[in-house]
């Protein structure tokens, strides 16, 4: 049935695929070394058990288990598919592909797994990277224009004022705010769309900067509690002395202090915001944790798309693009860790001043 009955198990451990081989049944009967790499699983802990029952019972190896008894009981030369397959580690893209085959008396199958979760990750930023050079595009088009109108109404606005009477005055005040509000926004479109460019040889302390932004975060966390009566807490650990890092400190600041505010929104009772800072090698590292809702696995593939956002109309979908624009200019990273109802961790990575 494909594969020879003389097969040799010992050689599937030179294969760069997971490989797991099954009865009829489902008892796994071996498990290869690249398989426990990718599951975060041992062999000792699974061979001899059924793998839909006692290594995998839940909703994603559904389909998974059908694919593997229709081919079982046909006969048939192979199946391949892919989907998301919830591992120990974390949920990764994988394809499977099934091979039945017999032994003696026995019908086995064999499954190959090829993690292709880095493959898809790789493919979603060069999809991002198409996104980033498309709004730049147009943000570069209709910057100009945009800001000229704005402008008039910002001179019109202030003319007004002069002569106006204070309920008049108070629905004006609203109308600069709101230009000022259009103008941050083109401007956010603009600093996502940058090109990668060097950055001036500036400095800042990094820690320094954090205490700053965490002060800020505090006032907005302030708000929310007044108005929506929610309670936020910051904890700091920061590493003793200075932290400096190579850059531009206005932006770098408004990257973090995104970050926090974005760890606020998360928290819709009562929470903690962490904030760490600690040195790596060659790096700075910051992390920025909170205990809130968390994210599904769907939306934190798109969390640096820009125009993305789960806030509604609360949100521009700016934000968290503009941060991943930030560090990306500076050489930087960005990753994030969060389940749905276990909050969030962002870790940022800079490189250190010489």
């Amino acid at each position: 049935m494909g594969i020879e009955a003389s097969l040799d198990f010992a050689t599937l451990e030179l294969l760069p695929l997971g490989v797991i081989v099954v009865n009829d049944q489902g008892e796994i009967l071996y498990y290869n070394q690249r398989e426990e790499q990718i599951s975060g699983r041992r062999r000792e802990e699974v061979v001899g058990r059924n793998f839909f029952r006692d290594v995998a019972p839940c909703t994603e190896v559904r389909e998974f288990h059908g694919r593997f008894k229709d081919l079982m009981e046909r006969g048939e030369d192979q199946v391949e598919f892919d989907f998301t397959f919830p591992f120990a580690l974390g949920a990764r893209q994988v394809r499977i592909h099934l091979h039945p085959f017999r032994k003696g008396e026995e019908y086995l199958c064999v499954i190959f797994v090829a993690d292709v979760t880095e493959r898809e990750l790789l493919r979603e930023r060069i999809l991002q990277s198409q996104r980033f050079s498309e709004l730049g595009s147009v943000a570069a088009k209709v910057a100009h224009n945009f800001n000229n109108l704005l402008t008039v109404v910002q001179m019109s606005a202030e003319a007004a004022r002069e002569r106006a009477d204070p309920e008049v005055d108070r629905h004006l005040a609203r109308v600069l705010q709101a230009v000022g509000d259009g103008t941050s926004l083109v401007t956010r479109c603009l600093e996502i769309a940058k090109p990668d460019l060097p950055r001036s040889p500036g400095r800042l302390d990094l820690n320094e900067a954090l205490r700053t932004a965490v002060e800020f975060a505090r006032s907005f966390a302030d708000r929310a509690a007044l108005d929506e009566g929610r309670g936020i807490r910051f904890r700091t650990d920061l590493v003793p002395g200075s932290l400096p890092v190579a850059g531009d400190g206005p932006e770098l600041r408004d990257a973090l202090l995104n970050l926090l505010r974005n760890a606020v929104d998360a928290i819709q009772g009562q929470g903690t915001v962490r904030v760490r800072s600690l040195r790596e090698t060659g790096g700075a590292v910051v992390e920025i944790a909170d205990d809130g809702v968390g994210m599904t696995n769907e939306v934190q593939r798109q969390l640096f798309t820009p125009m993305f956002t789960t806030k509604g109309e609360r949100g521009t979908g700016l934000g968290l693009a503009s941060v991943h624009s930030t560090l990306r200019r500076h050489g930087g990273s960005i990753q994030v860790t969060s389940a749905p109802g276990r909050g969030s961790r962002f870790r940022i990575t800079l490189p250190e001043a010489t």
